[in-house]
């Protein structure tokens, strides 16, 4: 009975894997219960799942997962851009997007390092290295062109937008493998915003984007200036 509670029901990868197998034996002593039943609620006792059985507890602890893409949670403070259009709004009304997750139009001179489509699932370093050379590209162009302000063009925000989604179709995430698994990997609106390529491809991206996907500007230029043109690179 233990063993059958213990077996998921979805396929690997669905939720991060465990490391270790090592914790399995504990289910087996006599003073530890596995409980799977869903939660009704907590009582001044302990808790009482939603068979009417109440498990008296001295302490409990609160470990119910991650919070990547919940409403309200991303961004954790306000993010104001152009025309004060809030970040965490915008995000919410019209699904998690930003440029390989560093870059969202109307919000100048806002660079992220773990935004949305620019992780790859894996190591989270080599993520953090690639948004950085990305955004470092980026701000020394614009210092090199003599701008104060860089904001991401919106047709090429919304081409990479549109190849993620796209992509993202083939994503085990959305088969019956995933089925039933309440995976933290979507986010509210259904989407999984975690980039749909591989390590070496978001490496490069990120390396040899062309230059000008972004735009480059001073603030108080005259209206036929407010457009400094870089150098092209190829993508």
């Amino acid at each position: 009975m233990t063993r059958e509670k213990l077996i998921p029901r979805y396929g690997l990868g669905c939720k991060r894997p465990s490391m270790s197998n090592e914790y399995l034996k504990t289910f087996n002593r006599d003073d530890v219960s596995l409980v799977t039943e869903t939660i009704e609620c907590i009582t001044p006792d302990g808790v009482r799942t939603v068979d009417g059985v109440e498990h008296k507890v001295d302490v409990l602890i609160c470990a119910t997962g991650f919070k990547l893409w919940d409403k309200g949670a991303v961004p954790p403070f306000p993010v104001i851009g152009r025309d004060g259009l809030d970040l965490g709004t915008f995000w919410d009304e019209q699904r998690f997007q930003s440029y390989q997750g560093v870059s969202v139009p109307r919000f100048p001179n806002m660079f992220t390092i773990t935004g949305p489509y620019g992780f790859v699932l894996g190591s989270y370093l080599w993520m953090i290295e690639a948004t950085s050379a990305h955004l470092s590209r980026a701000i020394a162009e614009a210092k090199r062109l003599g701008a104060t302000v860089c904001e991401i063009r919106q047709e090429a925000h919304d081409e990479y937008f549109q190849k993620c989604l796209k992509r993202q179709e083939r994503n085990f995430l959305f088969t019956d493998t995933c089925a039933g698994s309440n995976t933290y990997y979507l986010d509210h609106h259904g989407d999984s915003p975690f980039r749909p390529s591989t390590h070496g491809e978001m490496y490069w991206h990120n390396r040899h984007y062309d230059l000008n996907v972004y735009r480059y500007s001073a603030p108080d230029a005259l209206p036929s200036e407010s457009s400094v043109v870089g150098v092209k690179e190829n993508a």
